[in-house]
């Protein structure tokens, strides 16, 4: 019986932590001030002109009008040599970085950059919120025609 009330109530803490604005990401490294490298935040995307960024006090704001570029990569969370990969690799699968770089200028046309990390349905879901909000972006895939000419 104890357990189970014990249970309930990580299970009752975790809610609020579930119920975030939108993806939760990490600030990796970038231009932006007053956020630290390795900061955990949420991506605000309901605002109509700007992507905004949250992590406790902190924050910054990319407007989509001022997005220059954007490019989202996976890399493999550990390098290893070719057997370790190989005996990792029949075992069980490799873990993956799912990163989204963004630089833009900001009001005074000084350029920025960040990049961020997530889960793949959070990177990607943000990519193609930048294809629809920020239409004249490129979008760093260099193998694909423009971003805009896919549609």
């Amino acid at each position: 019986m104890k357990r189970a009330i014990g249970v309930l109530l990580l299970m009752a803490m975790g809610i609020p932590a579930l119920a975030a604005d939108g993806p939760g990401v990490q600030y990796v490294n970038g231009t932006a001030q007053g956020v630290k490298e390795g900061s955990f935040g949420t991506v605000d995307t309901n605002a109509a002109k700007a992507l905004e960024f949250h992590a406790g006090g902190a924050g910054f704001s990319i407007p989509y009008d001022g997005v220059i570029v954007y490019k989202y990569r996976e890399e493999n969370r550990f390098r290893l040599g070719v057997l370790p990969a190989i005996a990792v690799g029949i075992v069980k699968a490799r873990s993956k970085r799912h990163l989204l770089t963004i630089a833009w200028k900001d009001g005074q046309g000084v350029a920025e950059v960040v990049t961020l990390e997530g889960s793949k349905d959070d990177a990607l879901g943000l990519v193609a919120l930048l294809r629809a909000r920020a239409p004249n972006a490129d979008c760093g895939n260099r193998m694909r025609p423009p971003c805009g000419a896919d549609k």
